[in-house]
């Protein structure tokens, strides 16, 4: 920082020290630093809000250190962070709590509703690749809510700029558990583009369904890609699963025809059976004949290039 060499710099030296003390949680060192400040300034309320809240989390900090461990504790003093916190102490206490989560067993497995998690405190300081691992570990041992760490780890790899793979898990959110993804939270504008334009069409649908719909919306406006794995690695296996699916009515509306959706175009570009795909559209304009028409428009754009 450059310093104005024609005014007194000594408050704000003490307040960036002070600062880099509290980031590393050195509260008595900062208050200090509060108190021979104040001695020249002591009306000074910027001063005097600081010491105050900085005393607050001195107080707060022996507590937490004196609670039974486990992560009760560690949520508890989450909670306590506002945006009121400064940001260097904050900062300071969200590492420090990290580092406490990770000592105890299975830390990936950790999880408060509605936003505790270790991944989610990673991402909050910026330690945007260590939180794709730790989402990725939790979806691996099969914590719950997927569709909301589907959601997270999307975010995670939008802030490191993998925009393809941040893409491919947010559609996979949307495909199998939309109403647990954490839209508010989320970090990426497309996905909320997305979701204020199909909120603006005509299509009849109640807006908690509409999150559903977001893998084909996606994908019709270029946004995602279009799965065809499944059907490509075992044909006979998807069709199985999707025409038992449609029997018992296991899945959502906008499940079942986003599953159609895949198995028609794997029909119409790498399996050609015109029969099929013909029953199989049918059956996509009688489940929702909005998204159908929207559908068959894209395919007349691909035709035409």
């Amino acid at each position: 920082m450059q310093l104005d060499l024609f005014c007194d710099n000594h408050r704000i030296i003490g307040l960036n020290c002070a600062e880099e003390m509290l980031h590393a949680l050195r509260l008595e060192e900062a208050l200090a630093v509060y108190q021979e400040l104040l001695a020249d300034r002591p009306d000074d309320a910027e001063l005097l809000m600081l010491q105050a809240m900085v005393d607050y989390w001195r107080k707060t900090l022996r507590a937490f250190y004196n609670a039974p461990a486990g992560h009760q504790r560690i949520h508890d003093l989450w909670l306590l962070l506002t945006p009121e916190t400064p940001a260097s102490l904050k900062t300071g206490l969200s590492e420090m709590l990290i580092d406490e989560l990770q000592q105890l067993p299975s830390p990936e497995r950790i999880f408060v509703p509605p936003r505790f998690h270790m991944g989610v405190l990673l991402l909050a300081v910026g330690h945007f690749a260590l939180a794709d691992d730790w989402f990725a570990r939790a979806l691996d041992a099969g914590i719950g809510a997927r569709g909301r760490f589907l959601g997270w780890r999307g975010d995670a790899l939008t802030l490191l700029g993998d925009s393809e793979r941040a893409m491919s898990v947010y559609r996979t959110a949307f495909r199998e558990d939309p109403q647990q993804v954490d839209l508010e939270s989320l970090q990426n504008p497309q996905i909320h583009e997305l979701l204020t334009s199909l909120e603006g069409e005509d299509h009849g649908l109640e807006d908690a369904e509409l999150v559903a719909w977001l893998p084909f919306w996606g994908w019709l406006h270029g946004v995602f890609g279009l799965s065809l794995q499944e059907p490509l690695t075992d044909r006979a296996a998807y069709v199985t699963s999707l025409e038992a699916a449609h029997s018992c009515r296991s899945l959502s509306v906008a499940r079942l025809w986003y599953d159609d959706l895949c198995y028609a175009e794997y029909l119409r570009t790498a399996y050609r059976d015109d029969r099929e795909m013909v029953r199989v559209r049918r059956r996509m304009r009688q489940l929702n004949a909005f998204m159908f028409q929207c559908y068959m428009e894209k395919l007349r754009g691909f035709l035409v290039r």
